[in-house]
C-alpha cells in the first residue's frame, strides 16, 4: 500500500475501484491544496493508497488510462477513509465480453474468460458449453453424468461414447486422467426411483463427467476444437485447458440458488512475501433433481490450496507452483417411502479425491533452450458404490456359485432376501510432462520449437466388485466378484516435436506449425495387439495473414488457416480387462418337498470377452478457417471434416455350448434317502448357441459442418454489443465392422443355429443448424450489466442410415462361414435370417424453426456486493413439423428456470 507521512497530520485512505467491483491498480491520484503543497501517489494491487497529510482543503483527482477521470474537494480533518468509484470510457468498454472470444491464431478455438463466467452465472462445466459456437442453454441436470459433445448434437447410442471420452481435460497444466476408473456396477439393471439408476451415472466409457468441475475458482478456459499441437496427446475429439486463478485476492464469496441446486463458494488470496501467493478456497454444491423430491441428489464439495512462488537459479527465473485439491461428489437416490414398496432399495455412489501438483516453469536466458516446463501430477481415488436391493423370487429358484468351469451343484437361496453390493476403486493416477522450448532463426524465418516428452501412468487398486454369491441381486448373474488391483496398469509414453514457424513478407506473413507424436502402450500383456502398436500422429497448421486492405480509410484484416491432424484415443482398462462372463447350463434340477434330497446340477462355461485386439481409436481432422475483421466488427467461418472410424463400441460375438439334460422321471420319489446321482441317470446332450458382448473398434463418426460468429464493436451511445455465433453440423453415425447378429426364433425348442453377419447395424445421420445472438448492455446509470439471447435451432433433420434387412453371410454354430443366396430366404432356418425392416425404420424426422429467450443480469447493489439473475425460456416457440404426411405440434414443457446468486467480496 502506497503510504507517506507528514508530521501532526491525519491519516487519508482511498480504495479505488471500478462499476464492476474490481479493483483499479497503478490509477494515479494527485492531492493539492491552496497552500500550494502537491504530492502524486499510485494504488497498489488492491487499488487502495494511504497518506498521512496535513489539516486542509484538497482536491482530489484520480486518472488512468481506462477510466473516466474523477475529482473531487475533501476536508481532511481527521482520519479519513474515501471509496472511490472509477467509470469506464469508451476503449475500457469495449473490453467487457460477456461471451467467448474465438481464436485468430492458429489453433481453432473458444477462449471463456472470468467476465464471461460470472454472467453466465454457471453451476458447472456443463453450462460453460453454450458459449462455444453451435452451444445452446439447457437446464442443469445434476444428478446424472454430463459428458461433452464438440461439433456434434448429443449423441444417439452409448456406441458412440468416443466422442466424450476422446475429450481431454487439462487443470493447470495437469492431465485430468479417466482411464482408471472402472466404477461399474455388479448389477447394472438395478432401479430405485428411476429407470435408470445405474447406467445414467456410468462414466466408464464416457470420459471427465464435467458435473465434478466447478466453476468458481477458474481463471479462464480454452475449449480446442481443432488441431492441437503435438504436445498434447490421447485425445480425438478435443482439448480443455483449464487455468484457475492465482494471485493476491480480496475474500470473494459466492452464493447461488435456481430450482434445483443450492451452491456456496469461498476464496482468497494471499500474499506471503513479495514473491510467493497462496490460494485457497473451498466449494459445496446440493443439487436435487427435482425440489419435490427428496430421494434423489447429487452432492459436490471441493477444497483447494494452491501456492505459486517465483525464485532465481542463478541468472534465471523460475516460478513453482503447487496445488493441493480435495474433490468430492456423490449420488445418492432411495425408494420414495409412498411409492408403496419396501423402504429398501438404495444407491449411493461415492467418490473422493485428493492430489497433488507440482510444476515447474524455468526462464533461461543463454542457452539454446530459453524454457524448461515439468509438471508432474499424483492423484489418489477414493471411489464406493453401494446398492441394497430387496431381491423376491417367485418361486423355488436355484442359482450356480461356481467359479471353474465344468460340472458344479448348485444352490437354492431363500425366496425373499436382501443383497448388499459393493464397487470399490482405489484409482491411482499420476503424469509427468517436460517440454524444453526454444527460439532459433533461419534467415529471417524465425523458429518456435518445442520438444519433450510424457508419461502417464493409471492403475486402479480397489477391491472391486463385492458381493455374497449366496444373495445375489438376480438369480441368473452371469458375472462373479474381482479385484480391480489384479488388473494391469495403463501406461503411456510419447515424444513430441513441433516447429511454429514465422514469415513476415512486406505487406502480408505466414505462420505454419509443423509437428509430430509418438505414443505407445507399455506393459502390456503379450496377448494384447495394442502392446506392438507404435503411432504417429502428424499435426499441421497453416496460416496466411493476407495484406491488409483499405475500406473508407479503415483497415481490413483477413486471415485465412488451412489445419490436418491425425489424434489417438487409447482404450480404458475397463475395455481391456473386462469381467470374466459365466454361462451355466442347468443339467438337473430335482425339488423334492425333503429339502434334504433337492438338488441342482450345472455345467458352468468361464467366457473371457477381453477383445486382444482391440487398438486405439483414430480421428482425422481438417479445417479451414477465414477471420475478418474491420473497425472492431469482427467474424469468422470455419469449415471442419472429421472422421474416426475406429471408435469404441460393444459389438457381439457367438460361441457354441455342450451340456447334458439329465432325465429323473425314473426316480423312487418315496423311497429315496439321498438326493440323486447323475451317474446314475440317463441323458441326452444339448447345446446352446450364445452370443456376448465385447468391446471393438467398430463405430465410425463422420462430423461435417460450418461454424460460424460475429462479434460487434460496443456501440459506445447505447453501450451494446451484438454476438452471433452457430454452427452447421452434419453427423454420420455407423458402425465400420460388419454387425453379427443372431434371430431370437427357436425351432424345434432348441437353440437357433446360425449368426448373419450384416453391413449396417441402426446408423444415424443427424443435419441442423444452431444459432445464438446474444445482445449485452452496460448501463452506466444503473450500474448493471444485461444480456438477451435468443438461441435456438433453424433446423434438425434426424435419419436413419438405410438398414439392410439380408446378411450378405453367415456361420452356424460350429463357426463355419457361408454366403447368404436367394435360395436362403426360403430356408426354414435361414429365412428368419432376413430382419424386419419397416417403412418407418428409415423415415427421417424434419423438425423446424425454434427460438428460446434467456435473460442475465448483473448490478452492483453496495461496494463489493453484486446481485445476478437469470432466466431461462423467458419466452419459447417451437414451430411444428411434418412427419409421414401429418403435422406435429411440438408441446415441450415451457415453464421459465430461474435463478439467482449474490457475490461479495471483502
Amino acid at each position: 500500500m502506497t503510504c507517506v507521512g507528514y508530521g501532526q497530520g491525519f491519516s487519508l485512505n482511498l480504495t479505488v475501484s471500478d462499476s464492476l467491483k474490481t479493483a483499479v491498480n497503478d490509477a494515479f491520484i494527485i492531492l493539492t491544496n491552496a497552500d500550494g503543497f502537491s504530492q502524486t501517489y499510485q494504488t497498489n494491487t488492491y487499488g487502495k493508497m494511504s497518506a498521512n497529510l496535513p489539516k486542509g482543503v484538497y482536491r482530489l483527482e484520480v486518472n488512468h488510462v481506462n477510466y473516466k477521470p474523477f475529482s473531487k474537494e475533501i476536508n481532511l480533518s481527521q482520519n479519513s477513509y474515501e471509496s472511490i468509484l472509477l467509470h469506464f470510457d469508451g476503449n475500457q468498454l469495449e473490453e467487457i465480453v460477456i461471451t467467448a472470444k474465438e481464436s485468430k491464431g492458429l489453433i481453432t478455438s473458444s477462449k471463456i474468460d472470468r467476465q464471461a463466467m460470472a454472467h453466465l452465472q454457471p453451476s458447472s462445466f456443463t453450462d460453460l458449453l453454450e458459449l462455444l459456437p453451435g452451444g445452446k442453454a439447457k437446464d442443469p441436470d445434476l444428478t446424472g453424468t454430463n459428458t461433452i459433445t464438440i461439433r456434434e448434437f448429443e449423441k444417439p447410442t452409448g456406441d458412440y461414447n468416443t466422442g466424450s471420452l476422446g475429450v481431454q481435460f487439462m487443470m493447470d497444466g495437469n492431465l485430468m486422467n479417466s482411464a482408471a476408473d472402472m466404477q461399474v456396477s455388479s448389477y447394472s439393471r438395478h432401479t430405485v426411483g428411476s429407470a435408470n439408476t445405474v447406467t445414467s451415472r456410468n462414466t466408464t466409457t464416457t470420459g471427465i463427467d464435467m458435473r465434478t468441475i466447478s466453476t468458481n475458482d477458474i481463471d479462464n478456459v480454452e475449449i480446442i476444437r481443432g488441431i492441437p499441437t503435438a504436445s498434447y496427446g490421447d485425445l480425438t475429439s478435443g482439448l480443455v485447458l483449464i487455468n484457475r486463478k492465482s494471485g493476491e485476492t480480496q475474500w470473494q464469496s459466492r452464493l447461488k440458488i435456481d430450482g434445483f441446486s443450492k451452491m456456496y463458494y469461498l476464496a482468497k488470496g494471499f500474499k506471503v512475501s513479495d514473491k510467493w501467493d497462496i490460494n485457497a478456497s473451498v466449494d459445496y454444491l446440493d443439487a436435487k433433481a427435482d425440489p419435490r423430491n427428496t430421494n434423489e441428489n447429487y452432492q459436490r464439495f471441493s477444497g483447494s490450496v494452491r501456492s505459486t512462488a517465483w525464485l532465481n537459479v542463478g541468472n534465471n527465473h523460475l516460478k513453482w507452483q503447487t496445488n493441493l485439491d480435495y474433490n468430492f461428489s456423490m449420488d445418492d437416490e432411495t425408494v420414495d417411502p409412498d411409492s408403496g414398496y419396501a423402504k429398501v432399495d438404495a444407491y449411493l455412489n461415492k467418490k473422493q479425491y485428493v492430489s497433488l501438483a507440482n510444476n515447474f516453469d524455468l526462464k533461461i536466458k543463454n542457452g539454446f533452450f530459453n524454457r524448461l516446463q515439468l509438471n508432474t501430477f499424483i492423484k489418489q481415488g477414493y471411489e464406493d458404490l453401494k446398492q441394497t436391493k430387496l431381491t423376491q423370487l417367485s418361486g423355488p429358484t436355484s442359482i450356480s456359485i461356481a467359479t471353474e468351469p465344468g460340472v458344479n451343484d448348485g444352490y437354492f437361496p431363500e425366496l425373499t432376501y436382501i443383497s448388499y453390493l459393493k464397487t470399490e476403486g482405489r484409482p491411482l493416477d499420476m503424469s509427468y510432462k517436460l517440454t524444453a522450448d526454444a527460439l532459433t532463426f533461419t534467415g529471417n524465418i524465425s523458429h518456435n520449437i518445442e520438444a519433450g516428452f510424457d508419461f502417464k501412468y493409471s492403475k486402479n487398486n480397489g477391491r472391486g466388485q463385492m458381493y455374497d454369491v449366496l444373495k445375489p441381486p438376480f438369480p441368473t448373474m452371469a458375472t462373479r466378484p474381482r479385484a480391480y488391483r489384479d488388473v494391469p496398469a495403463y501406461q503411456n509414453m510419447a515424444f513430441f516435436v513441433g516447429d511454429r514457424m514465422q514469415y513476415d513478407f512486406e505487406n502480408h506473413g505466414l505462420m505454419l506449425y509443423a509437428g509430430a507424436r509418438i505414443s505407445k502402450m507399455l506393459g502390456m500383456p503379450d496377448a494384447y495387439a495394442l502392446g506392438e502398436k507404435i503411432y504417429a500422429e502428424p499435426r499441421i497448421n497453416l496460416q496466411w495473414n493476407a495484406p491488409v486492405m483499405q475500406i473508407a480509410g479503415k483497415d481490413l484484416k483477413t486471415d485465412v488457416t488451412v489445419g490436418y491432424g491425425m489424434l489417438y484415443k487409447q482404450p480404458t482398462l475397463m475395455m481391456l480387462y473386462p469381467n470374466l462372463i459365466y454361462k451355466n447350463f442347468q443339467q438337473l434340477n430335482f425339488y423334492h418337498n425333503n429339502p434334504d434330497l433337492r438338488y441342482v446340477n450345472y455345467m458352468t462355461y468361464v467366457v473371457d470377452v477381453a477383445n486382444y485386439d482391440l487398438v486405439a481409436a483414430k480421428n482425422v481432422k481438417k479445417e479451414i478457417r477465414l477471420d475478418v475483421s474491420y473497425e472492431g466488427h469482427q467474424f469468422f467461418v470455419t469449415y471442419f471434416n472429421e472422421d474416426m472410424k475406429s471408435g469404441f463400441r460393444s459389438g457381439a460375438f457367438f460361441q457354441t455350448f455342450y451340456y447334458n439334460r439329465y432325465d429323473a422321471s425314473g426316480l423312487d420319489l418315496e423311497n429315496m434317502t439321498q438326493h440323486p446321482d447323475i451317474n446314475d441317470l440317463p441323458y441326452e446332450q444339448q447345446y446352446q448357441f450364445l452370443g456376448f458382448s465385447t468391446q471393438q473398434n467398430g463405430s465410425r463418426t463422420l462430423k461435417k459442418g460450418i461454424e460460424f460468429g460475429y462479434h460487434s464493436p460496443r456501440f459506445k451511445s447505447i453501450n451494446t454489443r451484438i454476438t452471433l455465433n452457430g454452427a452447421w453440423f452434419k453427423t454420420l453415425y455407423e458402425n465400420s465392422v460388419p454387425y453379427h447378429e443372431k434371430p431370437t426364433q427357436s425351432i424345434g425348442g432348441i437353440s437357433f443355429p446360425y449368426v448373419g453377419i450384416y453391413k449396417n447395424d441402426d446408423g444415424y445421420i443427424h443435419t441442423g443448424l444452431n444459432y445464438n445472438c446474444i445482445v449485452d448492455t452496460y448501463l452506466p446509470a444503473l450500474d448493471m450489466n444485461l444480456s438477451l439471447s435468443l438461441q435456438g435451432t433453424l433446423f434438425f433433420d434426424k435419419e436413419r442410415s438405410k438398414r439392410i434387412a439380408e446378411p450378405y453371410a453367415y456361420y452356424d454354430k460350429d463357426g463355419n462361414i457361408f454366403e447368404f443366396t436367394e435360395a436362403d430366404k426360403t430356408d426354414l432356418y435361414k429365412q428368419w435370417l432376413v430382419r424386419n425392416v419397416s417403412v418407418t425404420d428409415n423415415m427421417a424426422t424434419n423438425y423446424t424453426f425454434d427460438v428460446v429467450a434467456n435473460l442475465k443480469a448483473t448490478k452492483r447493489l453496495y461496494n463489493n456486493l453484486k446481485a445476478s439473475l437469470f432466466v431461462n425460456r423467458l419466452f419459447s416457440y417451437y414451430a411444428p413439423y411434418k412427419f409421414n404426411g401429418r403435422i406435429v405440434e411440438r408441446n415441450f414443457w415451457n415453464e421459465p428456470y430461474f435463478g439467482m446468486e449474490l457475490t461479495f467480496n471483502f
